[in-house]
């Protein structure tokens, strides 16, 4: 293997999180390959980062109501789903196609939807022969995540199949390592404790929602404060230093709650974490897993964000606070009742145990060019 193509976006920081960890799997499986990245929106044109980027977060954080309605028409009807992603297919393959002719890679690797569904129109237009595969790294697959062109689709989890098999029957659909770098693993919490200075017997409890610090973490840090005189929330406002402003306050009346701007440590806190609390369920919900931590999520944000807060408590990987007090509520229960939280913790450790190391699912995506087209099995499941 020579070269690798990431096809990413910056839209927040999971998607490329999930490409850096790809990046260090591949150094680790063929280091002398190149690997380059491109980023979709940047390539879609001039001012269509900044506009998509602007669209998410205000449907997130302003209509979320708008957002949840495009989610559920994806799923409602099918047409308008196969009509949306052959819109945005044509747009992002046609820019694509200078850059791919340019840098004739070996492989194709995509970490986000709109990135796949361009790659999937130069593949049906005869113009990347290579083998592609797409790392879904929200716990949930939606129609916009998967397509049936490409060689391998990877989802995070055994019970994501089904639902990635319901958006486009006959897909080919692998269940993957999760995507993150190698220091998010199991480790031992009092010496991260130690480390970052936080009390060796308190509950910790890591509040992360992104990079971007959407919904409502100031309800979330309040209610874990008023749940238990042990807990110490340890609240990560990203790259949002309005949010970090508005908790400043809080925090100065509070002593035992710690805010973090953006930081490189995060492997580190959530190893010294009891529990993580998110909203999303996307990189940090993938991180907490890969560190075999139990993830609550509060509040759950709009369409995928409840999506992933579903499927993930489906697979008891997860706890769901969709309203006010059972943040509080499940806290108390896991400190009342420490076996609950070690049950989670071991079924995180267990599935990433069985899911193997990145370097599978890379290995697996490689040998797909020697597979004729079309021959490629349905459903298939490289778990182990």
């Amino acid at each position: 293997m020579n070269k690798v193509l990431v096809v990413s976006a910056e839209m927040g920081e999971g998607h490329n999180a999930t490409g850096r960890a790809l990046q260090d799997a591949i150094g680790r499986l063929w280091p002398r390959a190149t690997v380059s990245w491109l980023d979709t929106l940047d390539v879609m044109g001039r001012g269509v980062g900044p506009l998509f980027r602007w669209i998410y977060v205000s449907n997130v954080q302003t209509t979320p109501w708008l957002y949840e309605f495009f989610y559920r028409s994806l799923w409602r009807y099918r047409w308008f789903a196969a009509t949306s992603k052959r819109f945005v297919a044509a747009w992002c393959g046609r820019r694509l196609a200078r850059e791919v002719t340019r840098q004739r890679p070996d492989l194709v690797i995509s970490t986000y939807p709109l990135g796949t569904a361009g790659l999937e129109w130069l593949r049906r237009h005869g113009k990347l022969p290579v083998p592609i595969g797409a790392w879904i790294s929200d716990f949930a697959p939606h129609p916009f995540w998967v397509y049936g062109d490409i060689d391998l689709n990877l989802v995070m989890h055994e019970c994501a199949i089904e639902p990635a098999l319901r958006c486009v029957p006959g897909a080919s659909v692998a269940v993957s390592a999760p995507p993150v770098r190698a220091e998010f693993k199991p480790g031992d919490a009092e010496a991260a404790r130690a480390r970052l200075g936080l009390p060796a017997g308190a509950f910790i409890a890591l509040v992360s929602c992104g990079s971007l610090g959407f919904g409502d973490v100031g309800d979330a840090a309040k209610e874990l404060l008023d749940a238990h005189p042990d807990v110490v929330p340890v609240v990560v406002c990203g790259r949002n230093e309005a949010l970090l402003r508005r908790l400043r306050p809080l925090a100065d009346r509070e002593p035992r709650l710690r805010l973090l701007g953006w930081t490189d440590q995060m492997a580190e806190y959530t190893v010294a974490a009891d529990v993580v609390v998110t909203n999303a369920g996307g990189a940090t919900g993938l991180e907490a897993l890969a560190c075999g931590r139990p993830v609550l999520m509060h509040r759950p944000i709009a369409a995928h964000g409840r999506a992933n807060a579903t499927l993930m408590a489906e697979a008891g990987l997860a706890m769901v606070c969709a309203h006010d007090g059972e943040l509080a509520a499940a806290v108390r229960s896991l400190i009342a009742d420490p076996g609950q939280g070690k049950a989670m913790a071991e079924a995180a450790i267990r599935h990433c145990t069985t899911t193997g190391d990145l370097t599978e699912g890379l290995l697996a995506l490689a040998a797909t060019a020697a597979v004729p087209s079309g021959t490629r099995p349905a459903g298939l499941d490289t778990s182990g």
